[in-house]
């Protein structure tokens, strides 16, 4: 009786596993830099949004790099092309509230949050580290 339960439970966590990891998408590694004047943009997030899929998202780091995540941290984004979005946002701190707006202006120009306006486009490859880097103009 134990096998028999014990053979059942193996089973099943295997029918899971195995339905859990078809109903994803095929990710790739994505990371790269974001760089506007000229220098690394140091805060944000970038955002690869797909024609079908989830979207995947990275924060930007001080040094201007970013990792994207969608299912798992760091597991890339979905195989295909994507519009891509960059939205970074000036800081409130050290500003006191009476003197804070309601929502902080962008670091970037604002066609960047938007990816319809954004122009800037990106094709994740499969099986490999893709290395997409952005230079962003006025």
């Amino acid at each position: 009786m134990l096998i028999v339960r014990v053979s059942l439970a193996v089973s099943l966590l295997l029918i899971v596993a195995g339905c859990a990891k078809k109903g994803g998408m095929e990710t790739a590694p994505v990371s790269g830099k974001v760089t506007y004047r000229g220098k690394a943009l140091t805060t944000g997030t970038v955002m690869f949004i797909p024609a079908r899929g989830p979207a995947a998202t990275g924060e930007i780091g001080k040094d201007g790099i970013y990792k994207l995540t969608t299912y798992r941290p760091d597991d890339g984004a979905i195989i295909g092309a994507h519009k891509v979005t960059i939205t970074a946002l000036q800081g409130m701190e050290g500003v006191l509230p009476e003197v804070r707006s309601g929502t902080p202006g962008p670091l970037v120009p604002a066609k960047y949050l938007n990816d319809e306006t954004s122009g800037l486009t990106a094709e994740v490859k499969p099986k490999t580290n893709n290395e997409v880097n952005f230079d962003l103009k006025d």
